[in-house]
């Protein structure tokens, strides 16, 4: 551990920046986490679907960061009490083809992840009102899903209470820089010293990070989270299959993810909203009355080779970004992982395939 104790500053209170802020406070670092959002709820996290999963299209070492991340998931929940109102209900994959499906689910099984390959008898008892019922789904018991709502909130509040210093709305204009040292940050309240300063801010940190001349590989990519009003709940368990990704957010609450195609009248978000809903009442039973209540459009951050940047900026020292796609996932062990790197100033090799050295202009 750290003899002298740090002041970080964690830019950004979503999901990874909140995980890392309690994560560092527990291990003895002064910490002040920032956010131009005066509530929580105003940021990114809440448009996510909020799935804590392993994709098995990933490279085997993602493959194992995200499997590692749902076990942090669970020890977290478990050492705040249930704070964090995380649901465990599992998670049911499937494509059209089943000898995809069994593929997908054998590289899975290869990286050590435990799931099953289930027949029809058995993905029908998980999800009786299920009409068309696949040859075969990937049944994942330990997946579950955060309520941003909840989840996040609960973070914030673990995170106060450990010692973090929260200045939600209070945004960062600028990174303060001696040389090529970090010094702190310019706020819209003044300026914080900092011994180090670590981006959580997804596609915001390429902004704050442009006029240090370092260029970070993001695109903006928006994605629709479609919210509809329940008599009652119909599905039991995270689903995705080819057509749909659903999950039930509470008895009376269903949430779709969908891809944000265009804005035009065919495929804008309240058209694909639209198209959501006649497939859930053409693939479910037992629906009953669905009433659309919010459309919501999220900005994910997406890195040039679709995997997170985690680490050191070289060119400047006392810069530490930590940006990603997955963050619902990720927040747990990342924040773990961080937490560890910078109290201890060693390295974790689960995050060695994230370096943002990988792009040859970050060396």
């Amino acid at each position: 551990m750290i003899s002298k104790q740090l002041h970080i500053v964690v830019v950004g209170a979503g999901i990874v920046g909140a995980s890392l802020a309690y994560q560092l406070q527990r291990g003895q670092a002064q910490v002040t986490l920032l956010d131009k959002a005066p509530n929580p709820a105003d940021g990114a996290t809440v448009n996510s679907f909020g799935w804590i999963t392993v994709n098995p299209e990933s490279p085997q070492t993602y493959i194992a960061l995200r499997q590692q991340a749902i076990a942090d998931w669970h020890r977290l929940d478990e050492e705040l009490k249930g704070q964090l109102k995380l649901n465990w209900s599992g998670a049911l994959t499937w494509r059209d083809d089943p000898n995809q499906t069994e593929r997908l689910a054998g590289r899975l099984m290869e990286a050590g992840y435990t799931v099953r390959v289930i027949d029809q008898l058995h993905i029908q008892r998980l999800e009786p009102n299920l009409k068309k019922v696949p040859s075969r789904a990937i049944w994942a018991a330990k997946e579950g899903a955060i309520d941003p709502n909840l989840t996040l909130p609960g973070l914030i509040t673990a995170a106060r209470q450990a010692g973090v210093s929260c200045q939600l709305g209070n945004e960062v204009v600028s990174l303060l820089v001696s040389g090529s040292r970090l010094t702190g940050v310019l706020t819209a309240h003044g300026v914080i010293r900092a011994d180090l300063v670590v981006l959580a801010t997804g596609v915001e940190a390429t902004t704050l990070c442009q006029p240090l001349a370092v260029h970070l590989p993001l695109a903006n990519s928006p994605a629709i989270l479609v919210a509809f009003r329940t008599a009652h709940p119909f599905v039991n368990r995270i689903v995705s299959s080819p057509s749909l990704e659903l999950r039930a957010a509470s008895p009376t609450l269903t949430l779709c993810a969908e891809e944000f195609l265009d804005d035009s009248i065919e495929n804008n978000p309240q058209a694909i909203a639209r198209r959501s809903l006649d497939n859930i009442k053409g693939q479910w039973h037992h629906v009953g009355p669905l009433t659309l209540t919010t459309v919501r459009v999220g900005n994910r951050p997406i890195p040039a080779d679709g995997l997170p940047i985690i680490g050191r900026i070289s060119s400047i020292d006392g810069l530490y970004v930590a940006v990603m796609h997955a963050g619902v996932t990720l927040a747990a062990v990342v924040g773990r992982l961080i937490a560890s790197e910078l109290l201890s100033d060693q390295e974790e090799a689960l995050l060695d395939s994230y370096r943002p050295t990988r792009f040859p202009y970050l060396r």
